[in-house]
Order: C-alpha cells, then sequence, then structure tokens
C-alpha cells in the first residue's frame, strides 16, 4: 500500500540530518590530548638515549642511502635522488627526470556516501512477459561507488597506466576492477588505449559519476540507454583546436564480467565527438568555474553492436541491462512473445547533446534514440525490432557563486512497450569554492512508470513514487 505523508516527510528529515551533519563536521574543534600516564616503578635505571639532532639523522640517513645497492639512485631520496613525493591530483612519487627515469605512480580515492529514500505510489507493476512485480520502499544509507584508483607512468615517458579498484555496498559484488588500460601517447591529437573501460555511448555516461550532474547520479533516461563497460581497444585526442573524439572497439555492448566462452564472435563499435567553439568547457554539468565568457560544448555519440546476445550480470558494476521501455530486461523469458526468450539482437544507440554555461547559470540537454534490430529467440517472435526514443533537460544556478548551485531536471523515455519520466531538482553545496572535491547534494524526483533500473542510481524499474537521495562525495 502506498505510505503516508508522515513517511514521506522523513525521507526529507534524514536529508536535513545528513546536510546538518556535514555542517557539524566541517566546524568540530580538535578534543583536548588525555593526560600521559604515570610511569611505572622499575627495578634497573637505565639512562635515556636522547634524539638526534636532525642535521646528525640527516647525514646518517643521507650515508645509508649511498650505500645501499637496492635503493632506487647512488644519492638518498632525503639529499635529493631520482624521485620525489608530493601531492599531485592524488598523493603521488614523481621523477625529477621524467626521460631518465620514465616511472612514477600516484593514488587517489574516490568515495560518494548516500542516503537513499523511496515512497512508492503503487503497490507493483507488470511487465511485458505478464510477471507482476511488487514496487518495494527503500530507506538505507550506503556507499554507492567507491574507487581506489592506482595511475601513472611506466617503461617509456610516454606509457601510461592505470587500475582502478572499485567498493561498494549495493551489490553482491563489494569489491571488484572497474577498470585497467595502457595507454600511449603519440601526439595530442591520438592516443591509443587498451584494457577495459566505459563503452563512450552517451555524454553523461561519460562525464560522470564523481563530476557535478546536477543530480544525485546519472538521469533516468540515461541509465536506460548508456552502454556499460567492456574490455577493447579506443583512441582518444584532439586533432582540431577545441574539437576532441573518442573512439572504441570492444567485446559489447553490454558484457562486464562474462567469460569468453559467453562472448558472441562480433564486436561493438562506439564513437563519440565534441566541439567546444568558444573556449574550455570544463568538467561536470554545473558551472563550477564561474566562466565570464560565455562556453558551449556540442557533441554526438554512436554505437553498433552487432549480435549483442548475452548480456552481462544486472549486479555488474556499473552494468545497465538492456530494457524494452517499460523497464523489462529483453531476455525475460517471454517478454517479446509467451514461452520465447530472446537470443540474439543487434542494438543501434545514436545520442546528440549540448551544453551551455555563463556565470553560474547552465543548461543542457542529450536526445537518445536506440533500435533493437535483428531480434531472433528460442521461437517465432512477432517482431523483428524495435524502437525506443528519449532524453533529459536540466539546469542550474549558482545562488552563491561557486558554491551554492540549485538545480532542477526533467528525462523521459517512451517506445513500444511504454513510457516513463521523471521530475526532479535540489542543490549542491561545494565546501571548496570552485573545486568539485567535496560537495553536498539533496536531491528529489518524482517518478512516473521508470522503465531504467541501475543498482548504483537508485531507479529501480516499474517504479511510481517518490525518490529522495542525499549525498557527499569526496575525491582526494
Amino acid at each position: 500500500m502506498p505510505t503516508s505523508g508522515r513517511q514521506r516527510s522523513g525521507l526529507w528529515a534524514v536529508c536535513g540530518s545528513l546536510a546538518a551533519a556535514a555542517c557539524l563536521a566541517a566546524a568540530a574543534s580538535d578534543a583536548p590530548p588525555a593526560p600521559a600516564a604515570e610511569p611505572a616503578l622499575v627495578d634497573v635505571v637505565v639512562e635515556a638515549i636522547p634524539p638526534p639532532v636532525p642535521e646528525a639523522w640527516e647525514a646518517e640517513f643521507a650515508a645509508a642511502g649511498s650505500s645501499c645497492t637496492g635503493c632506487a639512485g647512488s644519492d638518498s631520496a632525503w639529499g635529493g635522488g631520482r624521485f620525489y613525493a608530493d601531492y599531485d591530483d592524488g598523493f603521488a612519487i614523481l621523477p625529477r627526470d621524467p626521460d631518465a627515469t620514465p616511472y612514477s605512480l600516484r593514488i587517489r580515492n574516490q568515495n560518494m556516501f548516500r542516503y537513499d529514500g523511496f515512497s512508492r505510489a503503487e503497490p507493483s507493476w507488470t511487465d511485458s512477459a505478464g510477471n507482476q512485480l511488487p514496487i518495494n520502499n527503500s530507506n538505507y544509507f550506503g556507499i554507492p561507488r567507491g574507487r581506489l584508483i592506482f595511475s601513472g607512468n611506466a617503461l617509456l615517458p610516454k606509457l601510461s597506466y592505470l587500475l582502478n579498484i572499485d567498493y561498494n555496498s549495493v551489490t553482491s559484488q563489494p569489491i571488484g576492477f572497474r577498470a585497467f588500460w595502457l595507454s600511449y601517447r603519440f601526439s595530442k591529437a591520438l592516443e591509443l588505449y587498451m584494457g577495459q573501460s566505459k563503452v563512450p555511448g552517451s555524454r553523461e555516461w561519460i562525464e560522470s559519476a564523481f563530476a557535478p550532474l546536477q543530480s544525485a547520479d546519472r538521469t533516468m533516461a540515461t541509465t536506460f540507454f548508456r552502454p556499460s563497460l567492456s574490455q577493447g581497444m579506443w583512441i582518444m585526442g584532439e586533432p582540431l583546436d577545441d574539437f576532441y573524439y573518442h573512439a572504441m572497439v570492444s567485446n559489447g555492448f553490454n558484457t562486464l564480467n562474462l567469460v569468453p566462452e559467453d562472448l558472441n564472435n562480433r564486436f561493438a563499435w562506439s564513437a563519440s565527438a565534441w566541439w567546444e567553439p568558444w573556449g574550455i568547457f570544463g568538467r561536470g554539468y554545473s558551472d563550477l568555474q564561474d566562466h565570464e565568457e560565455a562556453a558551449v560544448r556540442l557533441g554526438a555519440c554512436y554505437t553498433f553492436a552487432l549480435g549483442a546476445g548475452n548480456q552481462a550480470d544486472s549486479d555488474a558494476v556499473e552494468n545497465s541491462p538492456v530494457r524494452l521501455s517499460d523497464g523489462t530486461i529483453i531476455t525475460t523469458p517471454g517478454a517479446l512473445s509467451p514461452s520465447v526468450t530472446l537470443q540474439s539482437y543487434d542494438i543501434s544507440l545514436a545520442a546528440i547533446d549540448w551544453a551551455w554555461k555563463y556565470r553560474g547559470l547552465s543548461l543542457s540537454s542529450e536526445l537518445y534514440f536506440q533500435d533493437l534490430l535483428g531480434l531472433q529467440g528460442t521461437g517465432p517472435l512477432p517482431i523483428t525490432s524495435t524502437s525506443a526514443f528519449g532524453g533529459f533537460v536540466k539546469g542550474g544556478l549558482f545562488v552563491v557563486p561557486r558554491e551554492t548551485e540549485v538545480y532542477a531536471r526533467s528525462s523521459y523515455v517512451t517506445g513500444g512497450y511504454g513510457s516513463g519520466y521523471e521530475l526532479g531538482g535540489g542543490f549542491n553545496q561545494f565546501f571548496l569554492p570552485g573545486k568539485d572535491n567535496l560537495f553536498f547534494t539533496c536531491d528529489a524526483a518524482w517518478l512516473q512508470n521508470s522503465p531504467a533500473g541501475q543498482n548504483r542510481t537508485g531507479f529501480v524499474a516499474g517504479q511510481t513514487g517518490l525518490l529522495v537521495r542525499a549525498q557527499v562525495v569526496a575525491v582526494f
């Protein structure tokens, strides 16, 4: 049964409590130190050994380093060896001469702590296979995304690496590898990558998830349409001033965690290009940069996956299964015809996007066009293809420049099996003015027949009701 207004107000109370807790934590003072314990009496008095003076200790350390055959250089690190430690987009060990010693290591942490509350307006929904499924209320704290990232250069000055270890509390796989790659930079126009990363089929998908999105997470429409992660090869670059591209050939549209025996023998092809004709647009959709002159970004993406048969486990990291427009996963038995299970399909996804920023004000939109083609199942199907269309529009305004932003958004999905939408808004509070390393978001949205479902976003297929999310994002 639908919940009462008292239950819904409880969602807002938790949101407010998180905001207050964030402010109190920033203002808390250090507690006074505890008094030292009384020294115990002993039978033998031992003469205290005074600590060495800094100059003597430094000389001893340098002498030990110069005689160490296993050390990184003939000089000690303290005395000015080949490496030094610093903070440079993460805690870093960096070479003094990258050409002579092409090795570096950066260690970063990204963490998202969220409250998620959903108050249903309907008790259940029925998918296209005729299954009646419950719509559940939710009320929990969680870590939808946490990442420990190791990156740097190795072996060659232009050869880079990245290893992204993912942790979360919202899936059955709390720790796993999200992304890893080697890349070689030939020039500003061409950098070659090999490994696992996002299939670049949507601008908001590429931009997310720790950048300010004018939402607690990706929009419902992006969650529905976007590809997932996959293994493959890709290239990126800036061949012309302010014009960028990202093109990838991968195992599939949605094949994360599938073993080779479960893959088909045909690749997915995906490309994205964007143009920033008025200068650097900046990260995210919010005008955290407070552009003195207007900035605009125009882009498009296209993905085509041949014979995209098996889908990855729906609980895999960042996985978003391909669904019909009512939210039914397409490989559900009976989804397209009674007693028939879809076995093979091709998928075509096109997207166009634009975004604009000026003096704290921002507007953006992305439109999606999806076709599922060549449908084949365990028996006869009434259709050989089906289409879906959707997109989002959102905007934000900084009421306190570079610190406090209010925003609103809407997204929509429609197709041959049904339609759904979201309408929401909220605010961002950036604790480091002009930077997105630490910020708080409180967000509320009304969902109507949500066709999207993904474990990290808070969306569950079939939902109708109020979704409230409050979160703290920290990146360092």
